[in-house]
């Protein structure tokens, strides 16, 4: 995910030295900059200022800024206007963001005078990109008790076992992953040919949430991992270390999280009145996200009566991981409402489409003999050799987004902005709903439990910072 977030930096960077270019390049070498407004036109530039306004009838060389279609040769992003017959005669900004009648503008994508309507009162670019910096939260994923530990003078059976008033949970039956995760998120936008369409493509993502638990016997003599035994039907536990059974052992629990996400769509405006608009939009999303829990342990063998060679080394691992991969249709709105230089802009989709998603469980133990070379085998503690493996399901879900974003125009081609994000998935997969702590020791003795997939929800939520190139 660090190289995913990587990659959204350079082509944040590429993409804005690319807009920077193309907009100099479609302006070309001119230094004219035309006025117009009512029936008075003028034409200035560095080294002619002191030009006579066209003669009132006259076919000036500036088309009217106000009601009159641009010339080809006009300069397409004139702020402002001079009339001289105006009451209070000077310059007055014009069609950026004041909400005066018709469009004002032809651009090269074919808006023109009152056939620009989306975002048409904003301005008149054609292309778009915005980069912003994701802050954002994610809900909590949760674990059952997976390391535990007893004070020094316990019964052997007693340690680590749920339950007693002697055992303290060290790792889970808490929330895990609800730290504040880094991110990053592209939008390039364009104007087509007709002039009210614009094609919207999206893609952000957020660093990965990992969260490491690592203890060793140095401080903690007692450490264990707790199950229930169904062979027995009682609260156990797993030794990992235990005076005068084993020493040194140690446990590590990593909990990692990913999301990745791309939208692509369509809108057009429905509704527009100089001081708010509001488009309409269709498309295409995708999700991406994995979970995963891997629990290891390494304890050394120190007992006379183990069926393991005193110094003998056992390394058990149980690895549980999901993958959620969401392809649907969405339906929204976008809105916005123009306050001179000030913009609230608000975003609004549903999407339904399949979740594929996937649980992939896998156990190992290896035991080392002194001497020895170490030997795999197929299952781990909490999860049996049967239940290695992949398993996977397709369910329908639904992913509603809300995006609200103040934005202020430093000029007609740049903007800052900062929002609010929220993101939800009705049914995701994650990784430690899928533990299963109700296993058979021996597992002789019992028939082991077959994998059934739990299934949860999952949001992001936060704010973002950005800025926006248009031309």
């Amino acid at each position: 995910m660090r190289r995913t977030i990587t990659t959204l930096m350079f082509l944040a960077v590429g993409g804005l030295a690319f807009a920077a270019h193309a907009a100099d390049h479609s302006r070309g070498t001119s230094n004219w900059q035309y006025y117009a407004a009512g029936q008075n036109s003028y034409r200035i530039s560095d080294d002619d200022e002191d030009q006579a306004p066209a003669s009132a009838g006259s076919k000036s060389v500036v088309a009217q800024a106000v009601g009159q279609v641009q010339q080809a040769n006009q300069e397409q992003n004139a702020l402002y206007v001079a009339d001289n017959s105006a009451v209070g005669s000077g310059i007055a900004p014009t069609g950026f963001l004041e909400g005066v009648g018709g469009c004002g503008c032809n651009n090269s994508c074919g808006c023109g005078s009152g056939g620009c309507r989306s975002d048409c009162w904003d301005d008149c670019s054609c292309n778009a990109f915005r980069f912003e910096y994701l802050g954002w939260f994610t809900r909590a994923r949760n674990v059952p008790p997976l390391v535990t530990t007893s004070p020094v003078g316990t019964a052997r059976t007693d340690a680590g076992v749920l339950g007693l008033p002697t055992t303290t949970t060290l790792y889970g039956n808490d929330p895990v992953g609800t730290n504040l995760r880094n991110g990053g998120r592209i939008t390039y936008s364009h104007l087509f040919a007709d002039g009210v369409t614009w094609g919207t493509f999206r893609f952000w993502g957020i660093e990965d949430g990992s969260e490491t638990f690592a203890i060793n016997s140095t401080n903690n003599p007692v450490i264990a991992r707790p199950f229930f035994n169904t062979a027995l039907g009682i609260q156990d536990s797993f030794l990992v270390a235990f005076p005068g059974v084993t020493a040194p052992g140690s446990i590590t629990v990593l909990s990692k999280n990913d999301l990745i996400g791309a939208d692509a769509w369509l809108s057009r405006n429905w509704y527009s009145d100089g001081n708010s608009s509001l488009d309409i939009l269709a498309g295409y999303q995708f999700t991406r996200l994995d979970d995963s829990v891997v629990i290891n342990s390494v304890s050394t063998s120190i007992d006379p009566g183990s069926v393991l060679p005193i110094g003998s080394s056992l390394n058990v691992v149980d690895s549980f991981r999901t993958r959620n991969e969401f392809h649907g249709g969405s339906l929204g709105v976008i809105g916005r409402a123009y306050r001179g230089v000030v913009t609230l802009e608000a975003l609004g989709k549903l999407g339904v489409g399949n979740m594929h998603e996937s649980v992939i469980t896998n156990g190992t133990t290896t035991v080392t003999l002194p001497g020895g070379t170490p030997t795999t085998s197929a299952g781990g503690l909490l999860i049996p050799a049967v239940n290695n493996g992949s398993f996977d399901r397709n369910r329908m879900a639904i992913v509603p987004e809300l995006n609200v974003n103040l934005i202020y125009n430093v000029n007609q081609s740049w903007r800052i902005l900062g929002g609010y994000s929220f993101i939800y998935w009705s049914n995701v997969v994650l990784a430690g709903n899928q533990i299963n702590t109700a296993v058979p020791v021996p597992a002789a003795n019992a028939v082991v439990t077959p994998v059934k997939i739990q299934r949860t929800d999952f949001w992001v939520q936060g704010m973002s910072f950005g800025a926006e190139y248009r031309w």
